[in-house]
Formats: structure tokens, sequence, C-alpha cells
């Protein structure tokens, strides 16, 4: 049993305003993903206990490089542009689990070793040196 009568109306799929706002969610999508990526002298930087450790490129060979931290020591694959945790010591292993990092800004962090590996941009993602302005507001 039909409740009400559909003669004269027509559904359409899509609304007036439905292709702008497509499109403008096409290109909030497209900045998004290009804001992130890394550019020229992107490297990785590790933060061990709140402190900066050590900062490395992400361009070359794959190396990698022993971190020690307050509950053991955690190694950390770095190269080919990106970088990521290959082991550490703490019980639940999230930091390895997170694999590789690629992008600008994208983190791993290790909560029991107190240990962050965060990528940073070269360009255009920071400054590039210790001391070089970041931003200028008046």
């Amino acid at each position: 049993m039909v409740t009400g009568d559909m003669r004269g109306k027509s559904e359409k799929f899509f609304k007036p305003l439905d292709g702008p706002v497509i499109i403008l969610l096409a290109a909030a999508a497209a900045w998004g993903f290009l804001a992130f990526r890394l550019t020229d002298g992107a490297r990785a930087v590790v933060y061990v206990a709140n402190k900066k450790f050590a900062w490395y490129e992400l361009t070359g060979a794959t190396r990698r490089i022993p971190i020690p931290t307050r509950i053991g020591e955690i190694v950390i694959e770095i190269g080919g542009g990106s970088a990521r945790v290959i082991s550490s010591p703490c019980p639940n292993q999230l930091c390895v689990k997170t694999g590789s990092v690629r992008h600008n800004h994208e983190e791993v962090v290790c909560m029991p070793a107190q240990m962050l590996l965060t990528l940073e941009g070269g360009k255009n993602g920071g400054p590039k040196h210790e001391g070089e302005t970041d931003v200028i507001t008046y």
C-alpha cells in the first residue's frame, strides 16, 4: 500500500549545488595531499625524553641506527625517503607496527620508551636550521 502520491514529483539524485561542492571537496583533498609531501632537504628528527636526540637526512642508502632510551635500545631504519622503527623493547610493539612514514609531519611514537620519530620537510616544511625564522606576524 502506497501512502503518498508521487505523481508530478521527480526526485533527482543530484541537487543544483552538488557539483560545486564536489569540486571544492576534491580541490581541498588535493591541496591536503600536496601540502604534506616531503621536499628537498627532508629529514627524520628523533626526540627522546622530550629532547631532540638527533636528525637524519632521508636521502641516500638505507641505514639502521640504534637509539638508546630509558627502557632499552630502539633500532630505526632511515633512507630512501622514509623512516621506520625496526625493533623496540616495548611490550606492545605499536611503534614497530606503525610501519614506514613518508610524508611531512608523520610520526612514529613509542610511549614506553618516550621516543618520537617525526619527518620534517626542507624548503617548505619549516626552518631548515636551528635559529632560522619560521614565521613573522604583525
